[in-house]
């Protein structure tokens, strides 16, 4: 199991490492339909991660984000393994943190069956803003989920 993670992790490394950088959602510059298609469709899910986050409905966030083995990495913290693990922490969380908002990826890539965003997240409250990386796997049914979710906390809003 140790090895599969560690492969999965470092495919995830070298596609956001080489892959050339995506144009954004209404980019002049044609990246191919099925990468500007990929990546939409992740910028859809951050969105929907947000409005599902805002709702406290973890129960419906959890299978329509998250694959069953997805890992996520929050600050000071030793990595989360499994969906059921994660959603229990982000219940824990949101308790905290509150509403949040997302903007536009700084960073958008694409390349096979995954898709890397990175971009920031900010609490409503203006007390907290997140930097976050998430890597998305183009599953059989032809949607994404988040495979590796990771974040940190920046300074707060002024």
């Amino acid at each position: 199991m140790k090895h599969k993670t560690f492969t999965l992790l470092l495919a995830a490394a070298l596609a956001v490492a080489i892959v050339p950088l995506a144009p954004s959602p209404g980019s002049a510059d044609d990246g191919g339909a099925e990468v500007k298609g990929m990546v939409a469709q992740a910028v859809q899910m951050e969105k929907m991660f947000v409005e599902l986050w805002n709702a406290k409905k973890f129960d419906d966030l959890g299978p329509a984000y998250y694959t069953p083995d997805a890992i996520a990495v929050p600050p000071n913290h030793e990595p989360i393994k499994g969906r059921d693990d994660i959603i229990k922490y982000m219940r824990d969380a949101r308790e905290v943190l509150g509403e949040a908002e997302v903007a536009e990826p700084h960073r958008a890539s694409a390349s096979g069956n995954l898709v890397s965003l990175v971009g920031n997240y900010s609490g409503r409250s203006g007390k907290v803003r997140v930097t976050a990386h998430e890597l998305y796997q183009r599953q059989a049914d032809g949607s994404l989920r988040c495979i590796v979710d990771m974040f940190g906390f920046r300074d707060p809003l002024t």
